[in-house]
């Protein structure tokens, strides 16, 4: 998965399985990074790179990639 590569993680997949909106896998990545004391990134960072993957990933415009985005029903993710 590209999130992972990018951040350097692994997102488990009964994590993964819970994240529905774009929100969640960013307060996911916010809370993991700091709690591997991950310095490097910080919360605005973390949401500006993932919007950037999501982009790429689904073909959508950043514009739809909010927070409350759901990645099904509002990005088209399968």
């Amino acid at each position: 998965m590209a999130v992972e590569e990018q951040f350097s993680l692994t997102i488990p997949d009964t994590a993964a399985a819970k994240m529905l909106t774009v929100g969640d896998l960013h307060s996911f990545l916010v809370t993991e990074l700091k709690r591997l004391q991950r310095p490097d990134f910080n919360e605005e960072h973390i949401f500006e790179r993932l919007r950037e993957i999501i982009c790429a990933q689904l073909g959508v415009k950043p514009a739809a990639v909010v927070p409350s985005a759901r990645f099904v029903a509002d990005l088209g993710a399968d």
